[in-house]
């Protein structure tokens, strides 16, 4: 997608609150600089989370897919943002199987790690 050149975007990726029912773009993982709010939240989207956007390890705060109807797992490379310290938020979507043990590397996490309101199963990692 032309979206994924946008490779030196380093905050403010808004296509919230809009009808998109398209799968998540790969390619949007090329934006490795991206610190904060990538938000495609309250959307139609069904597919599943790219493994690729596990590439954006420089969030530190606000990435946003709640509200939407993703299926499928949590990957284990969004364990990759281990600089998250704000808003985390996969809410209300259909993700189902396990929390990644590997989201235990966003040690530095303060406020607002949100996973509720999904068909997530077994127990909570620790």
């Amino acid at each position: 997608t032309q979206l994924g050149q946008m490779s030196e975007m380093t905050s403010y990726f808004n296509l919230h609150s809009n009808s998109i029912t398209s799968s998540i773009p790969t390619q949007l993982g090329q934006m490795s600089k991206m610190t904060s709010y990538f938000n495609l939240h309250s959307n139609s989207i069904t597919s599943s989370i790219p493994t690729q956007l596990g590439q954006m390890s420089a969030m530190t705060s606000h990435f946003r897919l709640y509200s939407n109807s993703i299926s499928s797992s949590i990957p284990t490379q969004l364990g990759q943002m281990s600089a998250m310290t704000l808003n985390f938020d996969l809410r209300s979507n259909s993700i189902s199987s396990s929390i990644p043990t590997q989201l235990g590397q966003m040690s530095e996490m303060v406020h607002y790690f949100s996973l509720h309101s999904n068909s997530i199963s077994s127990s909570i990692p620790t």
